[in-house]
């Protein structure tokens, strides 16, 4: 009852008062985030000044109005922004004026220039003082590679001199270190855990840091961050700017409250769209055993020209897939977590460039990346979080194109569309008739075996050859078993939901995407045998195989239906008389428009889908319900330390949290966070004794051509870093005897070295002096004997290489 209480009152609660206490956040107690989203926005008419965009007028252009420089202005438009986006004209001149911001938009609604341009333009050059300003922290790596070339493309259209550097896993930690102490970047794009492991191998310091911007912040709360945040966020400074943006977002702002976000302006655009109203949904009914085959279907009906993007729930998923669509003659790339950093690289540049028409990834991809042209999104497992899906099928549909977005779903799926459907608010109708509209509705229906007999066959063919099939795809039902224990319960009313919808049997009608391809008599003998239900039970039956039924179990059938069969007409008959009075005299409802309050807020199921902590299993609910008096300076350690947990190993229960119980090492940081002891190893001492670089410190002014000196440097044919012992000498080389007494001159231990004489001509002749040893210098011109013996040598060497054998002597 508390819960629903609190719920309620959500909209009316000033969550600033729990963030970081200001001057600003005292004054305005008593408004709300809806209030203050309204503030400070500029509104622009795109009619009024459609002329006034053209970079060759001398009237402000658009980009202009909002606060941005013109050089800015002049980089949007040859990127080929005419006019804002909604969430850019709101988040935009705030962030210019230097507050925080949390801000939700819709997939391919332009948040990352949103934030991007203001910060541009906060920086506006590069400064002459070692230290980074900007941190922009991205959940993967794709995510990150793309928001860097976005970056990359605003500063060299604007003629800014900034530098931005990107720092993510997979690439080596030297380039890092250099990247860090040579280049000097004022904006570093980075994921978590490869930008603590830098900042702790360098004791990095972020004093100079300015702004602060979280990309698809939710899921970076979500993703198990959490010891990597919590350490950034107390090596970040207090003082900054912090951004938050992503496409889903909770109204309520509890989740972020460690990140010391103070009086932050609050965006919610497009809560009850959602999705882009260019994109176009099916949903597929499908058996299991025929999940292959389905998604078979749906790549021949596509084509082989679509670029098309298929979503796996695990790895194994996505190797299992490439192999098999790989068989069936199309092209494809795949991705997935675990793959290596360059492998994923080439794999996505395959598909960027057209190379394959196929992308097989996992919610890897679900979030941010933007591929320039995309026609296609399959989902092939269905998801367990709704916000998952909103970045799944946000892949298409961007920047005013149009999409579709197919999903095979088995019967235990549907709660799942169930409460999807509860979170967009849209209608789901089945497969009725034509005239549906793809776009604004869940249009459902049946994948029927007779659709798919041809890739069923095709599949059974290729799998009765090649046993590579079918290991991959044992791995990937094991993968689904694990997977099928870790997803999200849904709720309990879409399980009862589903279940009427089951029953009802209108899963059997089929998809009206591709309806035509069945006959409409042939339909109805399938869903006619498909509902069948005999009137008798089996103990009624006069034959079983050559057995008869025994007349005791036939007799107690017949008598059980002779005994109730009174009471089963009664029932009947009240149940008619009852459907004939409420036609007669509708039920009134108790519910008053004018008074009533409900116990549900009308979006309760929208703010459900965007919560960061969903609280369905027990552990989470627990940990909610978890109230601590003592421990008030650090919300994430444990009240006791001393709690039993379960041992998979010893099988058995046992004190303590499990750290250290792998045997890895751990360090404990500054701020009390247990990190592995592989974040500290030496090597960036290793990197500068290497280099022979100056250890800068932050604050310091930045060494004149230091930038340009290493790099130089790598580009000579011969230079290289590396250090080695000198190669041992050939005792039976020609040579050995030169060679030994040239070391042992360069090594000095052949009394001091003397420097090199300029030698002097005189008379026009070269004077030939002494040699550094105090001889003199070799003649160079050869005796009868020499040559003879060279040539004897020589011969024999021939005869050896090619088996000649020698003449014998006379």
């Amino acid at each position: 009852m508390g819960g629903n209480s609190s719920d309620s009152d959500n909209d009316n609660i000033d969550i600033s008062s729990l963030l970081v206490p200001t001057a600003k956040s005292s004054q305005k107690k008593n408004k709300s985030f809806k209030e203050k989203s309204s503030e400070k926005t500029v509104e622009i008419n795109p009619e009024e000044t459609a002329t006034k965009s053209k970079p060759g007028n001398k009237s402000k252009s658009n980009f202009e109005l909002l606060g941005l420089s013109q050089n800015l202005a002049k980089a949007t438009y040859h990127r080929g922004y005419r006019q804002p986006t909604p969430v850019q004209r709101k988040t935009i001149p705030v962030i210019v004026s230097k507050r925080d911001v949390v801000a939700m938009a819709r997939t391919g609604s332009g948040k990352t220039a949103s934030y991007m341009l203001p910060i541009l333009h906060r920086l506006y050059a590069h400064k002459q003082q070692i230290g980074i300003r900007c941190v922009i922290i991205v959940p993967n790596r794709e995510l990150a590679i793309q928001v860097y070339n976005e970056a990359i493309y605003f500063i060299k259209g604007s003629n800014s001199n900034l530098r931005v550097g990107l720092i993510v896993g997979g690439d080596s930690l030297e380039s890092q270190f250099n990247l860090l102490v040579t280049q000097n970047p004022d904006i570093v794009i980075a994921t978590p855990g490869r930008l603590l492991h830098v900042s702790v191998e360098m004791k990095l310091s972020f004093n100079l840091l300015e702004v602060l911007c979280f990309d698809e912040a939710d899921r970076l709360f979500e993703m198990g961050f959490g010891v990597q945040l919590t350490e950034l966020l107390n090596i970040f400074p207090k003082a900054r700017q912090t951004l938050l943006f992503s496409a889903t977002m909770p109204e309520s702002l509890v989740g972020f409250i460690n990140l010391g976000l103070s009086d932050p302006f609050f965006v919610r655009l497009d809560t009850e769209l959602k999705l882009s109203e260019n994109l176009s949904m099916s949903f597929f009914n499908i058996q299991e055993n025929n999940r292959d085959a389905s998604l078979m279907f749906l790549l021949d009906k596509i084509g082989p020209k679509k670029q098309t993007i298929i979503f796996c729930s695990t790895k194994y998923t996505v190797e299992y897939l490439h192999l098999l669509v790989t068989k069936f003659g199309y092209k494809a790339a795949y991705i997935y977590g675990s793959l290596d950093q360059t492998a994923r690289q080439i794999q996505m540049n395959l598909f960027r460039k057209n190379l394959v028409s196929l992308l097989i990834v996992t919610d890897l991809a679900a979030r941010g990346i933007d591929i320039p042209i995309l026609d296609y999104v399959i989902n092939y497992n269905f998801i367990d979080n709704t916000k998952i899906f909103v970045h799944r099928v946000g892949r298409v549909a961007r920047a005013g194109r149009s999409g579709w977005a197919y999903s095979l779903l088995t019967p235990d799926e549907l709660p799942y569309l169930i409460d999807l459907k509860l979170f967009l608010g849209r209608e789901l109708v089945y497969g009725k008739g034509k005239d549906v509209d793809y776009r604004t509705t869940l249009v459902m229906g049946n994948l029927s075996n007779e659709m798919i007999h041809n890739q069923v066959s095709s599949i059974s063919a290729y799998f009765s050859v090649d046993s590579a099939l079918e290991n991959g795809r044992t791995a990937s039902n094991n993968s689904m078993i694990k997977y099928r224990k870790s997803r999200i319960v849904p709720s309990a009313s879409s399980y009862r939901e589903a279940k009427l919808l089951v029953s009802s049997k209108a899963t059997l009608e089929p998809n009206p995407l591709f309806s035509s391809t069945l006959n409409s008599s042939q339909l109805s003998m399938i869903n006619s045998i498909s509902g069948y239900k005999p009137n008798q039970t089996i103990f009624e039956q006069g034959l079983r195989g050559n057995k008869l039924i025994s007349d005791p179990a036939r007799l107690s059938i017949v008598q059980f239906r002779l005994k109730n069969s009174e009471y089963i007409k009664e029932t009947k008959n009240k149940q008619k008389v009852n459907e004939k009075i409420s036609e007669i005299q509708p039920e009134k409802s108790f519910v008053d428009d004018e008074y009533y309050i409900p116990h549900r807020k009308p979006d309760a199921d929208t703010e459900k889908g965007y919560a960061l902590l969903k609280g369905n299993t027990f552990a989470e609910q627990a940990q909610n319900a978890m109230v601590s008096l003592t421990n008030d300076d650090n919300f994430n350690r444990p009240i006791n330390k001393k709690v039993l947990r379960w041992d998979s190993k010893k099988k058995n229960f046992v004190q303590g949290l499990g750290i250290g119980s792998d045997n890895k090492k751990l360090i404990t940081t500054e701020s009390g966070v247990k990190l592995p002891a592989t974040y500290k190893t030496d090597a960036f001492k290793d990197y500068l004794k290497k280099t022979k670089l100056p250890n800068v410190q932050v604050g310091q002014a930045e060494i004149p051509g230091m930038s340009d000196n290493f790099e130089n440097k790598k580009r000579l044919k011969n230079f290289h870093t590396k250090i080695s012992a000198p190669k041992e000498l050939d005792s039976k080389h020609i040579n050995y005897e030169k060679s030994l007494k040239k070391r042992k001159i360069e090594s000095g231990d052949n009394g001091k070295q003397k420097a090199d004489k300029i030698p002097k001509i005189i008379n026009g002749r070269l004077k030939v002096g002494k040699t550094k040893d105090g001889k003199m210098p070799k003649s160079e011109l050869l005796t009868a004997e020499k040559i003879r013996k060279n040539r004897s040598i020589q011969e024999s060497k021939f005869r050896r290489s090619n088996n000649v054998k020698s003449k014998p002597r006379k």
